[in-house]
């Protein structure tokens, strides 16, 4: 027989590779009766264990070029790996290991959310315990749940912790199915979530800010602008942009809540495969000895194209790339947005966070969401004007007589030059209808319409009978 995918992770160890503060924490791996949940404290080891998950789908080795790949802002320099070449060429099938890796991770976070959301009445926890440990399990399953949607399109729903044989083989749900279990449960959390956490151990949770700014990222890409901005609004003027772009990303800023919103916790740990990041070892710049001299691996890095983007008087230019590393030219630059200044010299250990979404992007959907809307008032202008004065670029204005479509197309260029290397360009050109005609011009590479979703993985085909056809043309 058939087994499902959901067995194998089921069984699976729940490894945790965790971080500072509340993720230093050891997970247990199952309910039994010699591993029971006896106190709060194990409940919340549990919530860890779902938190640590977003680290290996956002950040793991196979799943960090998932949304940069095939797309004019990130291209593969090791062309030798067929999984680097396939995603650039668009040559890929379902069998391709980073697909596989991406669903397995989804699905393990899922059923550790589910774990916690599946909490018996009788479980040694107040009622006000309860509901914060399920508005945590609630975000980060909705967050899984969007990256599955927005990857492969309608997926197989599993909102229970509990697997039997009539649970086992689930059929896809629909598109909207999918996104409408990741709205309600962001919803709950924003409706349950704090506004910050008083305990620095408790730094880098899940917030209330965190949820609306999320929510409104989820509207949009199901294209419901409208409840996007509402959601938007609720933190608008709550964040701030730093002044100095450097402090966005740099370690000695983590969880300050000032502009970073949501980030997937990471710690230097002394040794590589721990408790650190991958991101400065991976997007480091080239040929200056690999990690170990500061630098990285190699394999990818900005397009040329995203670089020559910029004019040069945009102050991002400088901040987010190096043209030269160590007396070493970087030809294309090298993304300086993952430079660890104090561990990068660590293999795959680096102390940096992963922020999942910051008040810029806000910023730039609320703009997106208003102009969709046919707004005719100056707030999105506002919105991406803050932006670009701090990039010291001219503002845009109602007298620049731009067209719905200029103003979007603006906008798009504003998204790559603000958040570029940030994991957002593939979905942002499919939720603008631009990637089929980047990857023509930048790349003189034709797709189709099916190539706007990636395969199904073929291992969760075959492993579950009721998922009796792939995305069309894999």
């Amino acid at each position: 027989m058939k087994k499902s995918i959901l067995i194998l992770l089921c069984v699976s160890l729940m490894t945790l590779t965790s971080c500072e503060s509340f993720l230093n924490e050891v997970p247990k791996s199952s309910l039994t009766p010699e591993n029971s949940f006896l106190t709060a404290k194990d409940w919340n080891m549990t919530l860890t264990s779902c938190y640590a998950m977003l680290q290996e789908v956002f950040v793991g080795k196979y799943t960090i070029v998932l949304g940069s790949f095939g797309t004019d802002e990130v291209e593969p320099f090791d062309l030798s790996w067929a999984a680097y070449s396939e995603l650039k060429n668009y040559t890929y099938s379902a069998s391709h290991e980073f697909f596989r890796v991406h669903y397995i991770y989804c699905y393990e976070g899922i059923k550790r959310c589910n774990t916690v959301l599946d909490m018996p009445k009788e479980a040694p926890v107040t009622e006000d315990e309860r509901i914060i440990m399920q508005a945590q399990a609630r975000f980060i399953r909705s967050i899984f749940y969007f990256d599955l949607v927005r990857m492969y399109g309608g997926v197989p729903i599993w909102t229970s912790s509990t697997v039997d044989k009539t649970q086992i083989a689930k059929p896809r749900s629909s598109v909207d199915s999918v996104y409408n279990l990741a709205v309600n449960d962001m919803e709950y959390a924003a409706e349950n979530l704090p506004e910050s956490w008083s305990d620095s151990d408790d730094q880098g949770r899940a917030t209330k800010g965190a949820a609306y700014a999320i929510l409104g990222r989820i509207y949009l890409q199901w294209g419901k602008p409208q409840k996007a901005l509402d959601n938007l609004n609720e933190i608008i003027g709550k964040y701030h942009l730093y002044t100095n772009y450097a402090d966005i990303f740099d370690p000695a800023h983590k969880n300050e809540g000032y502009e970073n919103i949501f980030e997937i916790q990471f710690s230097h740990s002394g040794y590589w495969g721990l408790e650190g990041s991958i991101q400065s070892s991976y997007w480091g710049p080239r040929g200056v000895g690999g990690p170990t001299a500061g630098g990285g691996w190699g394999g990818f890095g900005p397009t040329q194209y995203l670089y020559d983007s910029y004019q040069n008087k945009d102050l991002r230019k400088e901040a987010f790339f190096y043209s030269e590393y160590n007396g070493v030219k970087q030809s294309p630059p090298s993304c300086k947005k993952y430079h660890d200044p104090n561990y990068c010299t660590e293999i795959e250990d680096d102390d940096l966070n992963y922020i999942y979404i910051r008040y810029a992007d806000v910023l730039l959907m609320k703009a997106e969401a208003l102009n969709d809307l046919d707004d005719t008032s100056n707030e999105k202008y506002d919105c991406i004007n803050q932006v670009r004065r701090r990039a010291g670029i001219g503002d845009i204005t109602a007298d620049d007589n731009l067209s719905k479509q200029e103003f979007a197309d603006t906008l798009l260029q504003e998204r790559l030059h603000e958040l570029c290397c940030e994991h957002h360009r593939r979905f942002d050109l499919i939720r603008f209808g631009k990637l089929i005609s980047q990857v023509k011009d930048v790349y003189d590479i034709t797709i189709g319409d099916n190539q706007l979703l990636y395969p199904i993985p073929q291992e969760a085909i075959d492993n579950n009978d009721a998922i009796t056809e792939n995305n069309p043309g894999y």
